[in-house]
């Protein structure tokens, strides 16, 4: 009797094992998540890189101790690569990350950089890309369902932009425009005009220039020509180092009347760019709801880190790779393509809520195979059929003694 009774319990153990390793979400086998950050470190957008791995990393730390609260048998880890601005070089770096395991890639910053990582890679692989590049342009690529931006695109920074002139320079001005001639910069600057004058505002000059050019006197003379209210400028901090320069030489220029778009917000001004081209100046950057314990529990944790200080669009990235790891606990594989189809459950509208605070049981929840709400740092995910976030809260800044200094929010949904 003794032996068929053990006979008995050893079937039920091995059953209650079967069902628990066919559950949805469920593994066998330990988990190794790898994450790739696709980093600004060196190139026009250096200034982005350093916080954007920091954030990362972070996101490793708290996605680790996460699991371990839960009990969950799955690890994160980091691995990175320089991107250079370049789309070849970042293509490069892509199959680096990809050689190495990453089942998920942070970044790119730009544009021309995603697509290539899009076509050369990804796509096939069917790894969600996360760029932190804010062009439209990107809604017009087929990606398969692989990109997902944690940002908004730049139709809504545009808007933000009208909303700050409006607020701090007043309505219906006159606006000088200079930007970059690459899909940034034209999008953008296109964008800008139609709503500022669908609000009554009018366009002094639009000016573009060919990033690689040595000299920028011309287009600096022009932009000053004319002394509009305000200018938007939109460009990447290596070249306005030069521009920035060009526009302090012309002895008509004040910064207080310019407003940036997001490429040109850091929490320091570089050293490279004169103090009198940004001092003053306004800005515009996608924000996070402040006042939220997952914010502040966000920022303890920043300053806890050390190193680089805090800037625009961390939270974003660390939400992304937070979602890069949910959705592979739900899926219970690190397999990009079952990473891929989970990223609409962990962001599920209806679903229990959960955000940095209360991981450990989004992760319970999650391996279970139900849906779930991650809120993160920077707000709930709400993605449209192109990936796109349909968040829409922007930060307005200022240079104050060469430091960014949020003055108030906008939402420009």
């Amino acid at each position: 009797m003794s032996c068929k009774i053990g006979r008995l319990a050893a079937w039920a153990a091995v059953s209650a094992l079967a069902i628990l390793a066919s559950a949805p979400g469920a593994y066998a086998e330990p988990l190794d998540l790898k994450i790739g950050a696709l980093l600004e470190s060196t190139g026009p957008l250096s200034e982005l890189g350093p916080p954007a791995e920091k954030a990362i990393n972070l996101s490793a730390k708290v996605a680790n101790q996460a699991a371990k609260d839960a009990g969950a048998a799955i690890t994160v880890s980091i691995v990175s690569a320089d991107s250079q601005g370049d789309p070849q070089a970042a293509l490069s770096a892509t199959r680096t990350l990809v050689d190495k395991g990453a089942s998920c890639i942070m970044g790119p910053s730009t544009t021309p950089e995603s697509i290539s990582v899009l076509n050369g890679i990804t796509m096939q692989r069917k790894i969600t890309l996360w760029p932190l590049a804010s062009s439209t342009r990107l809604r017009t690529v087929k990606d398969d369902g692989t990109i997902y931006r944690p940002v908004p695109a730049d139709d809504l920074q545009s808007k933000a932009l009208v909303k700050a002139i409006e607020n701090h320079v007043g309505k219906g001005k006159a606006v000088a425009i200079i930007f970059r001639n690459e899909p940034y910069g034209d999008a953008l600057s296109k964008s800008f005009t139609q709503d500022w004058q669908a609000e009554g505002g009018t366009i002094s000059t639009t000016i573009s220039f060919d990033p690689q050019q040595e000299s920028f006197d011309s287009e600096a003379g022009q932009a000053v020509a004319g002394n509009p209210d305000a200018y938007v400028v939109i460009d990447y901090p290596e070249t306005y180092a030069k521009l920035g320069a060009a526009l302090v030489r012309t002895g008509k220029f004040d910064a207080k009347k310019v407003f940036v778009a997001d490429a040109l917000s850091f929490a320091k001004v570089p050293d490279n760019i004169p103090p009198e081209a940004l001092e003053g100046a306004y800005g515009v950057a996608g924000g996070s709801p402040t006042g939220t314990d997952a914010f502040k529990a966000f920022n303890k944790l920043w300053d806890e880190a050390g190193g680089v200080a805090n800037a625009s669009y961390t939270a974003n990235s660390f939400d992304a790779a937070i979602l890069c790891f949910l959705s592979a606990v739900e899926a219970g594989s690190t397999e990009p393509g079952a990473i891929r189809d989970k990223i609409r459950s962990v962001t599920k509208d209806g679903a229990p809520q959960f955000t940095i605070e209360t991981l450990a049981d989004a992760v319970k929840t999650a391996a279970s195979g139900k849906p779930i709400d991650y809120v993160g740092v920077s707000g709930a995910f709400r993605f449209k059929d192109n990936g796109d976030p349909s968040s829409s809260l922007y930060d307005v800044f200022q240079y104050q003694g060469g430091k960014q200094v949020k003055i108030e929010q906008v939402d420009v949904k």
